[in-house]
């Protein structure tokens, strides 16, 4: 006898990502197709000359297209796998950058990461700074903290204007003593 509870079913009501979002997702995916398929061609043709730089090649855009994928859906978990490739990112740039300038390594300029990502604009150096800072500003917790932060706020200070047009003398006509209209005459 299977009692299972019938599946509720869910919908995304969240709206599509258009302009900047989009333009990172290509921005990403194609980083990682520059540096991913000349790796596979350089490890494929030359399998023994640099294995060590092309793998890491190969992690790269790997790393990148993962981080596309991630920005593209926007979900919990793909931001938590999208924080780990982009930490992975940013260490193979810095470490690769660092050795590449710090002492000639034999291969290593067949990195996309040496010399700060020069051969291809410091893209591989820039993109993973500009990914961090798309994630956290793009981040739906933080939207909805900030949000309810807002609300708050919005509602202690209509509150308060409440409270302050209350506290204010009326007189007997229920006008404000302060604003109201023409006086009436007394008699003398």
């Amino acid at each position: 006898m299977d009692e299972r509870l019938p599946a509720r079913e869910v919908q995304d009501t969240r709206r599509p990502a258009y302009g900047a979002g989009r333009l990172l997702v290509v921005l990403f995916a194609g980083l990682g197709l520059v540096i991913l398929l000349p790796a596979v061609v350089a490890l494929v043709r030359a399998p023994h000359t640099a294995p060590v730089v092309e793998a890491f090649n190969i992690l790269g855009g790997l790393l990148y297209l993962l981080l596309a994928v991630c920005v593209a859906h926007n979900g919990r978990r793909m931001r938590n796998i999208g924080w780990m490739s982009l930490a992975a990112l940013a260490t193979m740039a810095v470490l690769i950058g660092a050795l590449s300038l710090s002492s000639p390594v034999p291969y290593l300029e067949g990195s996309a990461w040496a010399h700060g990502g020069a051969r291809l604009a410091y893209l591989p150096l820039i993109a993973p700074v500009v990914a961090a800072v798309w994630m956290w500003m793009s981040d739906p917790r933080r939207i909805v903290v900030n949000a309810e932060r807002i609300t708050e706020l919005s509602d202690s200070l209509s509150e308060r204007a409440r409270a302050a047009r209350s506290a204010e003398p009326r007189d007997q006509d229920g006008q404000d003593g302060a604003a109201g209209g023409a006086q009436p005459d007394t008699e003398q």
